[in-house]
């Protein structure tokens, strides 16, 4: 197995899977003509990060990191790992018509007049839409994502690879910086191998499972995440 070597090495560049290798898997299963307008750039986008998330792992195993950075990478491999998860229940979501839809387009918000109730000052906006002729895609955030794949059993009957997803779910809100709830709200006690583990369990599962069902030699593009998660 190649190293990971500097710039003005003249060793062999390490690599991960090729994106053609991954494209040609979530193929399988991402394709057009299912009601999703851009197959072909989400199949791009979940192979750009699964090969992010093999570059991180690399970075774990062939790096002597500091205990902060060691941290920063696990997070770093939580918020790729929701991001891939996200999009691609979306897109089942789209695909078997489970997506929640509306008939009702925003059109103008008119702003209210301020009211004292109760000695609180109250403002009542009104929001004005118009009806479409066409129900489109409702904005879902993820966990109502999550939510809607588990009613839905849409990675399987097993209701751990939900819960699961969703305590990352939290963890994934550390994104925002500013968002504290306690003085040791930190990053660095919030992240720990365990999560990582079950991140890696999670997309090791759904990309070697029954969802892709991927040959022999595609189960092994993901053979660092199976490593990662059982040591």
């Amino acid at each position: 197995m190649v190293d990971l070597v500097k710039t003005n090495e003249s060793k062999s560049a390490w690599y991960p899977v090729s994106i053609n290798k991954l494209d040609g898997l979530l193929i399988k299963v991402i394709s057009s003509g299912h009601g999703y307008p851009h197959s072909y750039a989400l199949r791009r986008n979940i192979a750009y990060n699964l090969q992010h998330i093999e570059f991180l792992h690399k970075c774990l195993s062939d790096i002597k990191m500091s205990t902060v950075l060691i941290t920063q990478t696990w997070k770093t491999i939580l918020l790729v790992g929701c991001g891939v998860m996200e999009s691609l229940l979306h897109y089942l979501l789209v695909k078997r018509g489970l997506h929640s839809t509306t008939e009702w387009e925003l059109k103008i918000i008119m702003p209210g007049n301020q009211k004292s109730v109760d000695g609180i000052q109250t403002k009542v906006n009104s929001h004005v839409y118009t009806k479409l002729s066409t129900p489109v895609a409702k904005q879902m955030n993820f966990d109502a994502i999550i939510q809607k794949a588990k009613s839905n059993r849409l990675l399987g009957s097993s209701s751990t690879i939900y819960s699961m997803l969703d305590n990352l779910r939290k963890l994934r809100n550390k994104v925002h910086l500013q968002a504290i709830d306690n003085p040791t709200d930190t990053d660095w006690n919030s992240f720990n191998k365990n999560e990582v583990s079950d991140m890696d369990a999670i997309l090791y599962s759904v990309f070697t499972g029954n969802i892709f069902h991927p040959s022999a030699n595609e189960k092994m593009y993901f053979q660092y995440l199976y490593d990662y998660c059982t040591t």
